[in-house]
């Protein structure tokens, strides 16, 4: 027998083994670890900590670092900007696998029960606050459990045998899975587990254990294994995709309650380039829309009664459009932020489909060279085409690794994720119209992902054949091309290109 029965205020360490290198996440991973890439707005290791603190009361946690440690450390410190206190210790022995972490965090846990989180997972709406109270004791480990009827998703994780309330025995990525239990990373580790941890690196770091659940299997005979059922979805965020699905999940919960801001570039004072505020204002979706001027003049008056509608100004007549854009992104209320142009040739309705698509990305960017959504006196044709996809497949070209599919990254029309733009904010340099394919390419470069999908594209104009936009100049292809070449070839301390 290991101790007496607990009651529920069990006392307990945090432990987050932060050390792993990623290799599956690769290029993301290649600056940063896999548990600080972002999961709607928030690293992943900091929604495991935030999960510690609030659900299980827990205000110290050891965390073990090692493939870009600093990174962690930066952003954390000594953990009280997040209410809890932070202990690190470094791992320099990555090949030693999982056990090797536990043990090196275990000599500043001696004495302690603790709840052990793995960095790298996404728990949303789980009950890791009943974990206290459901602990024994009596228990070497407290194994954490989630019904699945995925077995690829088992082979994932571990599969486990429950019998007469405990696990029985466990095995790391089975070939074949019975039943519909899946392990998670989620555990209680008593002190007399840790300390046998210990024990079995006495002889030196290559005498101890190199699986985990292998390692934890072999207390299973003794009846030392409990099972804890979680609730909630789950996410092992081991590739891009599973990252991309962990987004998704958390995104699609709140989606209907985040505040959507369209942002409206007036780039011209007429009563043609006001006419679509109202139209947007009259999508449901949408919570404000932001007019943004350069100064007030008479045919703004006509749409700033809708309650939706409110404009900000920029003051000056030759502020550049780049500024324009980043004025009205600093000023929306929005979490996800629309951006449109005063052109008239975009279809509000349109708002609608990049928002269904915002929810599996960080930013979702129109075409207008897709020829079934061209109308028939539009613009995006011909020459003028031909360049825009020509610049698409260029940043394809030099962001290969990112395996992306442009065919237009100069489309105004837009939806983003404020965390997004603030990731990237600081990197925006362009003043004219190339912040358009600026944006993009810095989010590319942020490890984002974004999607392009068709958007209608319309000349109201029937006088002319073309949409007159001011920037279809062969100096405003220059600087975008002058800009996608420097963003290429400049290098920083987090680039994964």
């Amino acid at each position: 027998m290991i101790g007496t029965p607990a009651a529920a205020g069990l006392p307990l360490v945090g432990l987050i083994p932060a050390a792993g290198s990623g290799v599956r996440a690769y290029p993301y991973t290649r600056a940063v670890p896999k548990s600080m890439l972002l999961v709607d707005g928030a690293p992943l290791i900091q929604r495991n900590v935030e999960m510690l603190r609030d659900q299980l009361g827990i205000r110290s946690i050891v965390i073990v670092t090692g493939h870009c440690g600093d990174v962690i450390r930066d952003h954390f410190g000594d953990g009280s900007r997040f209410g809890v206190g932070i202990t690190y210790v470094h791992n320099d022995r990555l090949d030693l696998e999982l056990p090797y972490s536990v043990y090196l965090a275990s000599r500043a846990i001696e004495g302690s029960h603790c709840c052990m989180v793995l960095a790298d997972e996404c728990y949303i709406d789980s009950n890791h606050g009943e974990l206290r109270a459901a602990v024994d004791r009596m228990a070497l480990v407290t194994c954490a459990l989630i019904a699945s009827n995925n077995p690829k998703e088992i082979r994932k994780n571990y599969a486990v045998v429950v019998h007469d309330g405990t696990i029985a025995a466990m095995q790391e990525k089975p070939p074949a899975t019975q039943g519909g239990l899946m392990g998670a990373g989620t555990y209680v580790l008593h002190p007399d587990a840790l300390a046998r941890l210990r024990a079995a690196y006495e002889a030196g770091p290559e005498s101890g254990p190199r699986d985990w659940t292998t390692w934890l299997a072999s207390f299973c005979a003794g009846g030392h294994v409990r099972p804890f059922l979680l609730r909630g979805a789950y996410v092992n965020v081991n590739s891009r995709d599973d990252l991309n699905y962990a987004n998704y999940l958390l995104r699609s919960r709140t989606f209907g309650e985040r505040l959507k801001s369209l942002i409206y570039i007036l780039d011209e004072e007429s009563d043609a380039a006001v006419r679509p505020v109202a139209e947007f204002a009259a999508q449901p979706e949408i919570d404000e829309v932001l007019v943004v001027a350069r100064g007030e003049f008479p045919g703004l008056a006509a749409v700033m009664h809708h309650a939706k509608v409110r404009a900000v100004f920029s003051g000056a007549p030759d502020t550049p459009p780049g500024d324009l854009v980043r004025l009205g992104m600093d000023s929306a209320i929005g979490a996800v932020l629309v951006l449109s142009y005063s052109d008239d040739t975009f279809v509000p309705s349109d708002v609608a489909k990049l928002l269904v698509y915002l929810r599996d990305a960080d930013m979702v960017v129109g075409t207008r060279t897709t020829r079934q959504m061209i109308e028939q006196s539009a613009n995006m044709r011909g020459l003028i085409r031909t360049v825009h996809v020509l610049l698409a497949k260029l940043v394809e070209l030099l962001w290969w690794r990112f395996e992306v599919r442009f065919t237009d990254i100069c489309c105004v029309y837009r939806a983003l994720w404020r965390s997004t733009y603030e990731t990237v904010r600081g990197n925006l340099t362009s003043s004219g119209v190339e912040i358009f394919p600026e944006l993009v390419i810095e989010v590319l470069r942020a490890r984002k992902r974004i999607i392009e999908v068709p958007v209608n594209y319309y000349n109201r104009d029937w006088e002319s054949p073309y949409v007159r936009s001011p920037y279809q100049r062969p100096d405003t292809l220059w600087r975008i091309l002058r800009m996608i070449l420097r963003k290429r070839f400049e290098r920083r301390w987090w680039s994964v290109e």
